[in-house]
Parts: structure tokens; C-alpha cells; sequence
């Protein structure tokens, strides 16, 4: 038997908000016309221009991304996985699966920032140790991996704190806690 407690629904909110209010940022579509995809897939969100499946999780990391890795398979697209923080500080946490031929390459403990002029980008958590330094920029098309100098580029700098509280501030507004 399987129970429903509130504070599990309230992070499936939080997670599902969180990855609608990134899909909004970049100009995302969600396509609806896809076919149905088999059971483990169904709450994922297919932005077909952009070639990805959005992923609002709750679940355990690794368990959570081998499914996800079969589903980029599936699909043939890259993924973004939404997770809403359960303590501590409110904000997202993200990781990016680029689906190639071979494998899927993840890029983990991503975070949104917001620009000065509010353009949003994923970038490395600096609480987090990280394996690849890549940006991404949030855009109508796919997340390209791109190096932290296009960020500087984006804000006139290399401090990711005030963009980093922009896009916490933003998240608080999308689930109420102003």
C-alpha cells in the first residue's frame, strides 16, 4: 500500500512548478501530441524543439537518472531533471543529460541563475564539487553545454552569488513564499 503523506505531494509541487517556471524562462513548449510513452516515462514533459524531456523528481538521485537515461533513449533527446530542495534553502537543483549515440553524458548539481536582465542560465552549484564547469543557457532550442565565459559575457562577471539569489528570489515568487 502505498501512502500519500503531505510534505511528498508538496515536494511533487514544488518540483513540478519549479520545472514549468524553468520551461517558461526559455521559452519552452510543452508538446502535448506525442504519443503515450510507456509507464516509468509518463510524468516526464516533452518540449520537442528544444529535444528534451523535462523531469520533475522527487525521487533518489541514481535510481532516478538510470530511468531517465532509458528514457533518452527511448526518445532520442536530452533531459533535464527538475528536483525541488526538501530542506534548508528553497531552490532547484538540476542535472542535464545530453543524449549521444553511446551514452548519456550528465552534467549534475546544476542550478538556475538569473542575469541582471533576467536571462537564465544552469550553472554548477558552488556547494557541489563539479566534473565539468559547462553553462547552460536557457533558450527556445536545446541546452548546449558552454563554458563559464559565456556566463561572465552574460552578467559582467564572475561572482554567481547575486545571479544565483535573483534566481531564488524568482522561484520563491513561482511557489508562494514571498
Amino acid at each position: 500500500m502505498y501512502i500519500v503523506n503531505r510534505e511528498r505531494e508538496l515536494a511533487k509541487a514544488r518540483a513540478l512548478s519549479g520545472a514549468l517556471a524553468i520551461a517558461e524562462r526559455a521559452g519552452w513548449r510543452i508538446d502535448r501530441s506525442v504519443p503515450i510513452i510507456p509507464p516509468p516515462f509518463r510524468n516526464y514533459l516533452h518540449i520537442a524543439a528544444a529535444e528534451l524531456l523535462l523531469v520533475p523528481s522527487i525521487e533518489p538521485s541514481r535510481g532516478d537518472l538510470d530511468t531517465v537515461e532509458r528514457g533518452t533513449r527511448i526518445a532520442r533527446c536530452d533531459a533535464l531533471v527538475v528536483k525541488a530542495s526538501s530542506i534548508g534553502h528553497r531552490t532547484l537543483y538540476c542535472a542535464v543529460g545530453e543524449w549521444q549515440r553511446h551514452g548519456t553524458v550528465w552534467h549534475h548539481a546544476r542550478r538556475l541563475w538569473l542575469s541582471r536582465s533576467n536571462e537564465g542560465w544552469l550553472v554548477p552549484d558552488p556547494a557541489e564539487p563539479d566534473e565539468s564547469g559547462a553553462v547552460f543557457r536557457l533558450s527556445p532550442g536545446r541546452l548546449r553545454a558552454m563554458m563559464p565565459a559565456r556566463l561572465s559575457a552574460a552578467d559582467g562577471g564572475c561572482d554567481l552569488t547575486p545571479g544565483l539569489a535573483r534566481a531564488d528570489a524568482f522561484l520563491a515568487a513561482v511557489w508562494g513564499d514571498c
